[in-house]
């Protein structure tokens, strides 16, 4: 899944681009509540894997452990907040997408660790009755990363 490099872009209706934009938004939006477990799951498949060993921070695969993921992260961090850009549709069908952005993620620890990253979020969206969803999450440095990611999340 590892993808550094920006893709072309793909022709998709302005329709399509912007519902799969705002997946990606309420992913954010759900990842810098830090109170919302369901929220969070309502943006991956069932099936789904989260991919963060670009961070050095695992692999998990299916609801039940990217639940368990983010229940740690709610509980470790205190405050969160990413903005997001260069946002490109990489590849399409009706109801397969992928999608490539520039993430700047800021945050503090409950423990007082300062964290600023700089990544890219490589994305496989699957349509469902519910919307576009997150199937397949990959993330990665887009700039080198400081030591406080690992340190936010030591025990």
């Amino acid at each position: 899944m590892e993808s550094d490099g920006m893709k072309p872009r793909i022709s998709v209706s302005m329709e399509e681009h912007f519902a799969l934009e705002n997946a990606l938004i309420d992913y954010l939006v759900a990842v810098d509540g830090l109170d919302d477990l369901d929220q969070m799951m309502d943006c991956f498949t069932e099936d789904a894997v989260l991919d963060l060993t670009g961070l050095n921070l695992g692999h998990y695969d299916g609801a039940d452990a990217i639940r368990g993921f983010f229940a740690g992260v709610f509980e470790t961090m205190e405050l969160h907040m990413h903005t997001m850009s260069n946002f490109r549709v990489t590849e399409y069908s009706d109801n397969d997408a992928r999608v490539y952005a520039y993430v700047n993620g800021m945050g503090r620890s409950r423990a007082g660790v300062d964290v600023q990253i700089y990544v890219y979020y490589d994305l496989r969206m699957r349509r469902t009755a519910n919307g576009w969803k997150i199937s397949h999450f990959y993330e990665a440095p887009k700039l080198l990363m400081s030591e406080t990611v690992e340190r936010a999340f030591a025990d």
